[in-house]
């Protein structure tokens, strides 16, 4: 039984595509893993073209690179501080994932 708080937003539609665990999982929690669901093949071809942004090896027009800065002293400046890249659409690859038909 799928239940809603009148008062709450719901932010997933009633059909086909998510069970009921998996819209309720999402609702409660603001995500949803599906494992599997892009290939290891490019999964790791987005890992990599992550990592030359957040090294700055490239620089993607109005890429934003977010840090957590209490990582710091544990990883100092490597890509493991990094939180958040956003404004990533100028950079083809790393937007690819975007485009996926499966995302």
């Amino acid at each position: 039984v799928w239940l809603m708080c009148p008062l709450c937003p719901s932010y997933t539609l009633d059909n086909d595509v998510l069970s009921t665990e998996q819209r309720q999982f999402y609702e409660d929690n603001g995500y949803l893993l599906i494992r599997n669901l892009v290939s290891d093949q490019d999964i790791e071809r987005f890992r990599k073209e992550f990592t030359r942004i957040c090294k700055r090896e490239v620089k993607p027009p109005g890429v934003m690179i977010m840090k957590d800065e209490s990582q710091k002293s544990q990883f100092g400046q490597s890509e493991s501080v990094v939180n958040k890249v956003q404004d990533f659409q100028e950079d083809e690859e790393l937007f690819r994932y975007c485009t996926l038909p499966e995302v």
